[in-house]
C-alpha cells in the first residue's frame, strides 16, 4: 500500500491536536479535568448565538448557502470592506491549503518560522514535497525574526506566512517592524496575515490588522477566525480578506457547502454579540496576567503574550509533566510539533481552572524532582 501513496504525502505527520477531555476522563477513571490544551474561548456562546443554532436545526436537511452570501456581507460591513474582498473557510486551516494550492507553483517555496503553527508546513509540504518549506529560526525572545526571514527570501520563496499574535509562543510583532518587512517584500510575493488572536491584544495600537494592506495590496492575505475569541471553535469558521482578485482564484478551489448552515448562523448572530467579545478579551487579560504570574512564581519561565495562552518551559522531561498532569486531569500542549520540543503551552481559562491547573502543576514537579 505505501508504494501507491504519493511521496509528498509520507512526508506528513497527521495534525495532533491536544487529547479530548472525555478521552482523558475515560482514561484515568477521573471525576474532573479541566481542558487548557486547544485555546478555546472558556465561555460558552451567548444566548442569541444559541438561539441562532436551534433556530437552524430544522433546515439541515437543506444544504447550506455555498456562497456563505450573507454572513460575507455582514462580515464586509463589519470590517469596512466589500463583499467581494472575503472568502469563508472552514477554519483558518482550509483557508490556509486553498492559499498555497492556488499560489504555489512547483519549484516555489514557503517561508515561515520554525515554532510557528505547523499547518502552514503541512500546506507547503503537501503541494510541493519537503523542499518547498523553509523555515527561520525564531529570534531570542520567541518571536518571528523578519531580519533572517528577509535574507532568506531567495528568488523560489513564494509565500510567507506569518501569525501575528504567534501561535504557540504568543509573540507579537512590533508593528513598525512588521510594516517596514511588508514594504520590502516584492509585490510578486504572496504575504499572508494569520490574525486568529487578534481579539486578545491588549494594545491594539500596536498591532498590524493589515486589512487596508489588503485591499491596496495585491500581495497581502489577511486570515480571522470565529473560533477564538467568539467561541465557535466546534463550528469551524474562518475567513480571509484580500483584493478582488485574489480572492477570485482561492474561490475556484474552494469546496463546495464548505460552511454548514449551523456554522453560518452561528457566526452571523455572533457579530451581533460585541458585548461577549468584551467580556472574553477582559477575562483574558485578568486572568492571563494571574497565569503568568503564578508560572513565574513555580520557575517555569513563561513567555509574555498577546493572545490567549502562555508558552512556558518547566525545565524538566516534557512527557513526564504531561502524563503527570494527565493524571490529575489536565490537559495541557506539549509543543514539540510546533518545534518547541522543551516547551508547553497553556490556555488562559476561568480562575477556578486556572488554580486547579497550578496546584496539579506544583504536585507533578514535586513528585519529579
Amino acid at each position: 500500500m505505501k508504494s501507491m501513496v504519493d511521496g509528498k504525502i509520507l512526508d506528513l505527520m497527521p495534525y495532533q491536536p491536544g487529547k479530548p477531555l472525555e478521552e482523558v476522563q475515560g482514561e484515568f477513571n477521573l471525576k474532573k479535568v479541566v481542558k487548557l490544551a486547544s485555546n478555546e474561548n472558556p465561555f460558552p456562546p451567548p444566548a442569541k448565538v444559541v438561539k441562532a443554532i436551534q433556530d437552524e436545526i430544522a433546515s439541515l436537511r437543506l444544504y447550506p448557502d455555498t456562497d456563505s452570501y450573507f454572513l460575507r456581507k455582514r462580515i464586509a460591513e463589519y470590517q469596512g470592506v466589500g463583499i467581494g474582498n472575503i472568502i469563508m473557510g472552514s477554519g483558518s486551516v482550509e483557508l490556509i491549503k486553498m492559499i498555497v494550492k492556488v499560489f504555489l507553483k512547483p519549484g516555489e517555496r514557503v517561508l515561515t518560522a520554525k515554532s510557528t503553527f505547523p499547518m502552514f508546513k503541512v500546506a507547503a509540504i503537501e503541494n510541493g514535497g519537503r523542499q518547498a518549506i523553509i523555515e527561520a529560526d525564531m529570534d531570542g525572545d520567541y518571536g518571528y525574526d523578519l531580519d533572517r526571514m528577509y535574507d532568506m527570501m531567495d528568488s523560489t520563496v513564494k509565500i510567507i506566512f506569518i501569525a501575528n499574535p504567534n501561535n504557540p509562543t504568543g509573540t507579537m510583532l512590533p508593528r513598525d517592524k512588521l510594516l517596514d518587512f511588508i514594504r520590502s517584500v516584492p509585490g510578486d510575493r504572496i504575504i499572508v496575515l494569520d490574525n486568529d488572536y487578534q481579539e486578545y491584544v491588549s494594545d491594539s495600537d500596536k498591532h498590524v490588522d493589515g486589512i487596508k494592506l489588503a485591499l491596496n495590496r495585491k500581495n497581502i492575505i489577511v486570515l480571522r477566525t470565529f473560533s477564538k475569541i467568539y467561541g465557535l471553535a466546534g463550528l469551524r469558521v474562518g475567513y480571509g480578506i484580500a483584493n478582488e482578485e485574489s480572492i477570485s482564484y482561492l474561490s475556484r478551489v474552494r469546496a463546495p457547502f464548505n460552511l454548514t448552515r449551523v456554522g453560518q448562523q452561528a457566526a452571523l448572530a455572533s457579530l451581533e454579540s460585541d458585548d461577549f467579545k468584551k467580556r472574553s478579551a477582559e477575562l483574558n487579560q485578568k486572568n492571563r496576567e494571574a497565569l503568568f504570574n503564578r508560572l513565574s512564581e513555580l520557575g517555569m519561565r513563561p513567555v509574555p503574550t498577546h493572545a490567549n495562552f502562555i508558552l512556558f518551559f518547566p525545565g524538566r522531561d516534557i512527557d513526564e509533566v504531561n502524563g503527570g498532569l494527565l493524571r490529575q486531569g489536565v490537559v495541557i500542549r506539549p509543543l514539540r510539533a510546533f518545534g518547541v520540543p522543551d516547551g508547553m503551552r497553556v490556555t488562559v481559562g476561568f480562575e477556578e481552572d486556572i488554580c486547579f491547573f497550578i496546584e496539579s502543576l506544583r504536585r507533578v514537579l514535586e513528585r519529579i524532582s
